[in-house]
């Protein structure tokens, strides 16, 4: 059998991971040559075709061709690419338990890889390192077997100095696509294959710093701290009689902060090498500067290994000082997550480390790129959805000030209720995977959390993870779910709680928790089980598509109750692959487009960023929600609360803008201060308000200085305070308007606008002549479907009958005026119709012409079920575009995701209020709309009379944003759609691809819904 079928073998001859780094030579530069480059390759389809032989020096490269490393072949073109959520692939078994964890060879196709590096003569000791294999490699050095491992996303390391000579060596490396690790690797991610992180050539001393571990204690309430340090020494047997120290250096800014040393046990020559544990060596420190998100401060390690007092090894890192623990419920308070001692909101999002151009093998530019938006936008947490990330992330994240929940790399969704639970043949596996995430990472102060894996059902091979990992650290929590018991996590953690459970688990109630596949009617949860365990949500806000809404809900709750810790929205990024078309479009590809099966489609697109990283309008949402300062309006006076944990405001500057209907009145600058916590009210000095008109103030919180993430004047929060409403009186028009009828038409002359309507549609709007519409003027209640409203993760028939998904569309086509009446009422004319359609239980419409050639048009409906969205479509003339309106913007917004958007007069081309969503559906939006202009001199003005009204302007019509299933399917007409509307129901996100829209933000059946407003041709 071959290593990759056997689940006994998960790694041969691979060195621990270390956190100890590369060694420095004198003039502190890595030991270590970096071996990416083009490398020879070859892809087989099976993998009894992998080429007997060609691993040996002298190997003639038949086949082979030259591929990049990093990287991973499906993205290079090689063998197709597989989008599956929780499906396992075919190669692996998925209905017969009993077959577990067989692979099927015929269907594992298989990478060799081939390359030359040089060594020179040395005393050293030589190893490599791979960074990341998918899913697993065999390594040869010079023909020889030198070892295997499994395990994607952690590096591997192996000690080649006996395989090696001086000059050219020959590497070569078989990657599998599958083996049994791949059970333990179900992620709902793309499933892709390859060398696909950096490979390194390390030289080592005989005598070596193998690992070393720094950590903290803080006292005297978080002024002083305690440094501690663990350095484990590696050194030949040959340099017996030698005295070896270690020294540990403590910097700051290029001073000495402290210096800590200790001897390191006398080497054994009998021996090949001794490794020495030198444990707990301490130094007090006093005033020391705390790393947070808010302030990243770091401080430098520098670990020496001298012989005989020669420097032969040296080390370094950065580190900072935190701590992070649970305080449980006590006096009517908590329990809390602490960060040096402060309660812990986290403001998170799921990451996968993929992009659409490179996969997995995300270069460090953009993964740095990942980190600077997320912190401009107040997300200051990210959970490494599901496996640990590259060191340069964490390094990134120290830096910039990111917390990180760092995930092993095991998730068994598709199998979970038979794999690993508490199964002996899966414990090691599962452990190797936990010690090698752990033993890399620990020394990162950015890292708050362990988490043992993600929706792999449980059992006690996950105790037992827990345990391992406590012994190598404990300065963290120790997250997972499901956890049935609430013992193994010491947080309570829960996906997809919908938002009314908020109250229930904040409140310390009953309830049942981990709803999943395998558990369906989930676990009882009573309240002495969570009552001393904060609450995260490790996913929540499913933002699939055209989603994220009620998040704002979320947030009052997470504000509202000490328990609930915040959570990690699901996710960053739109998952998908990136390729041309034809005519140079770039299509975002998603499971099924290589002909991929099983393949779960569209799920991966769920980022509150597009693939490319430009913002999904759910970003603004995002930012808006996670803000940490909050201004309050009374009588003319502000109140800013400073939400930050440590940061005061004296470092922001705060500007003040007056507007009147988009118009500015005035502004000031107010300059704000008060500590982290405080609470401050600061006079307005208001300018004289013109005598009508809606009047608004809108505060702006900005960096007052760069930072990493952003420069000066980058606004971090915001808010709009309505100081006079908007007067929402008819707008009357003059008598004067006339009605014929034509042949079944009637025809109402309206001064110089004539206007023709047929079976209740307004069919032709004729101006001095000139006709202003292609489509008619008609009620509409059908939206292009959503992907909350279309359930894609199941069966159409069954997302039709749980979510009615096509009920409007088809109901539509059944809608007729049955009743049409016009009369002559004080020189205006009016115009009523009853209509009759599937699914409705009434619908009438009025349309009044007065003599300037105004158009009062009103809509009252009552449905017999819940509807999308009710209110009128027509499409304008050709040629005609611009868009101006005085409502919420600029970016689009709907009921439940408007809290961002805020009233001004915005005005752009069509083009810019549209929103291309990868994957098509309804987009465009804007609530609150008092007036608006469409197509300009030939185009409509459309005046609020009552109330606020709803508006999308799209270039392209409902059906073709409908039917279009890739966003570049989607051409542009130059004939705008126009929908108004009363209300569009809500996007939903509560749970994936589910819209769960909450009845606040539905159109309710059995209730009359109403629509006014003026229409000027």
């Amino acid at each position: 059998m071959k290593n990759w079928s056997k689940l006994s073998v998960y790694n041969i001859n691979t060195e621990k991971r270390y956190a100890a780094g590369f060694p420095l030579d004198e003039d502190g530069n890595p030991t270590a040559e970096c071996l990416d480059g083009e490398w020879d390759f070859k892809f087989v389809k099976k993998a009894s075709d992998v080429p007997e032989g060609y691993e040996q020096p002298g190997a003639k490269a038949e086949g082979f061709t030259k591929i990049q490393v990093p990287s991973e072949w499906q993205i290079k073109g090689f063998d197709k690419p597989i989008y599956t959520n929780y499906l396992y692939p075919y190669a692996l078994v998925q209905f017969n338990p009993l077959l577990i964890p067989h692979v099927k060879g015929y269907r594992n196709s298989a990478g060799c890889y081939m390359t030359t590096f040089n060594v020179k003569r040395t005393d050293k000791r030589v190893f490599i390192r791979f960074d990341g294999i998918n899913s697993c490699g065999d390594i040869y050095v010079n023909g020889k077997f030198v070892g295997y491992s499994e395990d994607t996303f952690s590096p591997q390391e192996y000690d080649i100095s006996e395989y090696v000579k001086e000059g050219e060596n020959k590497l070569a490396v078989t990657v599998y696509r599958y083996c049994t690790g791949s059970y333990l690797e179900d992620q709902d991610m793309w499933r892709l294959s390859g060398i696909f992180r950096s490979v390194y050539l390390i030289y080592k001393p005989q005598a070596m710093i193998e690992d070393f571990y720094v950590r903290s204690v803080l006292k005297n309430d978080y002024k002083d701290a305690r440094f501690l340090a663990d350095v484990q020494t590696r050194i030949a047997g040959d340099l017996a009689g030698r005295k070896a120290r270690v020294k540990v250096v403590l910097s700051k800014d290029g001073k000495v902060v402290a210096e800590l040393s200790s001897d390191a046990e006398k080497t054994d020559k009998k021996k090949k090498y001794i490794k020495n544990k030198i444990k707990d060596l301490s130094s007090e420190i006093t005033g020391v500067e705390l790393w947070s998100h808010e302030n990243p401060a770091l401080y430098d390690v520098e670990v020496t290994l001298t012989l005989d007092g020669e420097t032969v090894d040296v080390r370094r890192c950065k580190f900072g000082f935190r701590e992070i623990r649970i305080v449980p419920y006590s006096d009517g308070r908590g329990p809390f997550i602490l960060l040096n001692g402060k309660p812990l909101k986290i403001r998170g999002v799921n990451r996968h480390e993929f992009h659409p151009d490179y996969g997995h093998a995300v270069p460090k530019e953009l993964i740095e790129a990942d980190i600077k938006l997320c912190k401009a936008n107040n997300i200051t947490a990210i959970r490494n959805s599901h496996y640990p990330n590259q060191d340069v992330f964490y390094e990134l994240c120290d830096k910039y000030g990111v917390l990180v929940m760092a995930e092993t790399n095991l998730e068994s969704h598709g199998l979970a209720m038979f794999l690993p639970k508490g199964k002996k043949c899966w414990k090691d596996s599962c452990v190797y995977r936990a010690r090698n995430m752990v033993g890399r990472l620990r020394n990162h102060a950015c890292i708050i959390s362990w988490s043992l894996g993600n929706e792999a059902g449980f059992g006690k091979n996950f105790r037992i993870m827990k345990e391992k990992i406590l012994e190598m650290d404990d300065t963290r929590f120790i997250h997972y779910e499901p956890d049935p018991t609430g013992k193994v996590g010491d947080v309570l953690s829960e996906m997809y709680s919908h938002v009314e459970k908020m109250p229930v688990i904040g409140e310390n109630k009953p309830m049942r928790h981990c709803y999943a596949l395998w558990a369906p009617v989930g676990s009882k949860y009573t309240p002495e089980m969570y009552r001393d365990l904060p609450f995260i949500e490790c996913e929540y806000a499913h933002c699939m598509g055209n989603a994220l809404g009620n998040f704002s809900d979320y947030w009052d709750a997470f504000r509202k109750y000490d328990r609930l810790a915040g959570g990690f929205i699901w996710d960053f990024a739109d998952q998908s692959i990136r390729r041309k078309t034809k005519d140079g479009k770039d299509k975002w590809c998603y499971g099924g487009d290589f002909g991929d099966t099983p393949n779960a489609g569209r799920f991966a697109f769920n980022g509150i960023v597009r693939a490319d990283r430009s913002p999904n309008p759910a970003l603004y949402e995002v930012k808006y929600q996670h803000r940490m300062v909050d201004f309050e309006y009374s009588d003319g006076v502000m109140t800013v609360k400073n939400n930050y944990m440590f940061t005061p405001l004296d470092g922001f500057r705060c500007s003040v803008e007056y507007e009147c209907e988009g118009k500015k009145l005035g502004e000031e600058q107010i300059a704000v201060s008060g500590e982290a916590g405080s609470v401050s009210k600061y006079n307005l000095n208001m300018p004289a308000f013109p005598e009508k008109g809606e009047v608004v103030c809108n505060v702006k919180l900005m960096l007052g200085k760069d930072e990493l993430y952003a420069p000066a004047g980058h606004v971090v929060s915001y808010e709009q305070f309505i100081l006079r409403e908007y007067d929402f009186a008819p707008v009357e028009g003059k008598g004067g308007a006339t009605v014929k009828s034509e042949g079944g038409r009637l025809v109402v002359t309206a001064a110089d606008t004539v206007y023709t309507i047929e079976r209740g549609e307004i069919t032709s709007v004729k101006k001095n002549g000139k006709e202003r519409l292609t489509s008619p003027v008609k009620p509409d209640f059908f939206r292009a479907t959503i992907d909350n409203d279309a359930l894609p993760q199941v069966p159409s028939i069954i997302a039709d009958i749980f979510m009615g998904t096509s009920r409007y569309r088809n109901a539509i086509k059944t809608l007729k005026a049955r009743k049409v009446n016009s009369e002559v009422r004080g020189d205006k004319v009016y115009v009523h119709i009853k209509w009759k359609m599937r699914t409705l239980k009434s619908l009438e419409t009025t349309y009044i012409f007065d003599g300037e050639g105004g158009l009062d048009m009103s809509m009252a409906v009552t449905p017999r079920k819940s509807m999308e969205r009710y209110g009128f479509t027509f499409r304008l003339g050709k040629g005609v575009d611009g868009v101006k309106f005085y409502g919420k913007g600029p970016h689009e917004n709907y009921c439940d995701r408007a809290t961002a958007a805020k009233l001004g007069l915005y005005e752009g081309k069509a083009e810019d209020f549209i929103h291309d969503y990868l994957y098509p559906q309804e987009n465009g939006d804007h609530t609150g709309v008092r007036y608006a202009e469409i197509g300009g001199e030939n185009g409509v003005k459309i005046q609020s009379v009552n109330a606020p009204f709803e508006m999308t302007v799209h270039p392209y019509t409902t059906m073709e944003l409908h039917n279009a299933q890739h966003s570049c399917e989607l051409g542009r007409d130059d004939r705008l759609t126009v929908n108004i509307d009363g209300k569009q129901r809500g996007v939903g996100g509560d749970t994936p691809a589910m819209a769960c829209t909450k009845p606040h933000y539905d159109i309710l059946p059995g209730q009359t819904h109403t629509l006014r407003v003026k229409l000027t041709f």
